[in-house]
């Protein structure tokens, strides 16, 4: 399965870069590369609680641009990380049309936007999702 990005964040790459090069043509890489973070931080970071199974109370920080859960053979999601929000998609299952839960609903094949306070239910387990 091969995830695609969306245009939006190659449009705010583009534009960061634009005003970093305006601001001081001459930026060495390092105020290139701090130029372009501060564009794309305006997404909050977020975190997984789980709420049900063996591992209920632990939180885990989504700090990277793709998350893997689950158990494989039986379900698996990713959580990826892009420019605007942070997206959900289904990966492997056990069983043919298997999908998460995403507050009660299967989220299917494509990829499915995360708001806070989402529940996911995968492989049995509740977590929430928190955007801090």
């Amino acid at each position: 399965m091969v995830i695609q990005p969306s245009a939006r964040p190659v449009e705010k790459v583009r534009t960061a870069a634009a005003a970093a090069e305006q601001a001081g043509g001459s930026l060495s890489a390092t105020g290139r590369s701090r130029a372009l973070a501060d564009g794309a931080a305006a997404l909050k970071k977020a975190k997984l609680q789980v709420l049900s199974g063996a591992f209920a109370g632990r939180e885990v920080e989504l700090s990277k641009a793709l998350t893997t859960l689950g158990r494989p053979g039986v379900q698996v999601a990713a959580i990826t990380r892009r420019a605007e929000a942070y997206y959900i998609v289904h990966v492997d299952s056990g069983k043919v049309d298997d999908f998460p839960l995403l507050n009660g609903t299967p989220i299917g094949a494509q990829a499915t936007r995360l708001s806070d306070n989402d529940v996911i239910q995968l492989a049995g387990v509740k977590m929430g999702f928190f955007v801090n």
